[in-house]
């Protein structure tokens, strides 16, 4: 494999999809995702190491802290032509985003909005907060600086979980005209269509039950009227409860799974893939920096991963069609370029 050449044909393709910074910034931009996609995890000696360069390990480290550092290299302008591109082209006639958060260390929580692919999550916009649990103030402009990129003749469905229950942002989506399926905390009040009024938690569901309730209002202010999804699987300790726009019925039970698409792309990021924990980052405009990089190799390695699948190589890695995901596939086609020679496609594109 050819390193310096590598660096250069990814610096190539992030001019191709239009990526904002000068080309310093893009260059140390392409070493930071070489290095992720080779590299064994996210601390900063790990990725040095992995760096096509001839310089000391504690130079290229420092590279490495310049480019997470700069608070005058803008990640939204950065990326933002890719995501816009990248809804531009959608294959399917919906779009299907979702929202969730996840923790790091118990110290600090990375907010996500991508949009579903594959059982995974294309990276859309992030936001670094505080450790635990975010509000519309943190939820909202990701969903607003998002809203502009959706073609206008296609459908769009939001999905998240009870973290964000609120009914501002229920009320958001209904006035975009989008469809949603959020999830609802049990100590909610509710307004069935009889005309009861009791918390969810009231609706008295037992383990191993589902219900689909139509025509409901929601909190002290009543809005709706929306339909209900009350679910209990008998694995889980007690009951699950989602708002929907749609009709509520075992379709959209089913269609509502792809919010959890979310929680393999986050194991990507973190134990099973760069190991984000590792980098030992705080700072958040380090650590957005950071899931720059990381949010533009992910979508790389399932570049390769849907190329192995085209190609008809697949059957090298994987026994079966379902046995690893299209990230897994490219991160172990990388692992394996490291001993026998192969071709490498270096691009952002996806099949649909």
């Amino acid at each position: 494999m050819d390193s310096v050449r590598l660096t250069n044909r990814i610096v190539q393709c992030f001019h191709d999809v239009g990526l904002g910074g000068s080309q310093p910034q893009l260059y140390n931009l392409a070493l930071l995702c070489q290095a992720l996609a080779l590299g064994r995890d996210c601390h900063l000696a790990n990725l040095a190491l992995a760096l096509p360069l001839i310089e000391r390990r504690t130079s290229l480290e420092q590279r490495l802290q310049r480019l997470l550092q700069n608070e005058h290299f803008s990640v939204a302008r950065c990326y933002a032509p890719f995501g816009r591109q990248l809804l531009a082209h959608w294959a399917g006639v919906e779009v299907c985003l979702i929202l969730d958060r996840t923790d790091i260390r118990d110290e600090i929580s990375i907010l996500l909005l991508g949009v579903a692919y594959h059982k995974r999550l294309l990276p859309l916009a992030w936001r670094v907060v505080r450790f635990g649990g975010t509000g519309v103030d943190d939820q909202l402009p990701l969903l607003e600086y998002v809203r502009p990129w959706v073609p206008p003749d296609r459908r769009v469905a939001f999905y998240a979980d009870s973290e964000f229950r609120r009914l501002d942002v229920q009320r958001w989506c209904r006035q975009q005209g989008w469809h949603w399926q959020v999830g609802l905390h049990n100590d909610l009040l509710c307004q069935t269509a009889t005309g009861a009024r009791q918390t969810l938690q009231g609706l008295d569901l037992r383990p191993g039950q589902r219900r689909y309730l139509q025509n409901v209002r929601l909190g002290q202010q009543a809005f709706g009227p929306v339909n209900l999804i009350a679910d209990w699987p008998t694995t889980q300790p007690g009951p699950h409860y989602w708002a929907l726009d749609l009709p509520a019925n075992p379709q959209a039970w089913r269609r509502g799974r792809k919010r959890f698409w979310i929680e393999p792309t986050f194991r990507d990021w973190k134990s099973y893939g760069f190991d984000l924990e590792a980098s030992q980052l705080r700072k958040p405009t380090s650590l957005e920096h950071l899931l720059l990089g990381m949010a533009l190799t992910t979508v790389w390695l399932i570049h390769i991963g849907e190329w192995l699948v085209h190609s008809g190589r697949r059957a090298d890695f994987a026994r079966r069609a379902g046995d690893y995901s299209l990230f897994r596939l490219g991160r172990d086609y990388l692992d394996r370029l490291r001993t026998v020679p192969g071709p490498l496609p270096v691009g952002l594109s996806l099949a649909g």
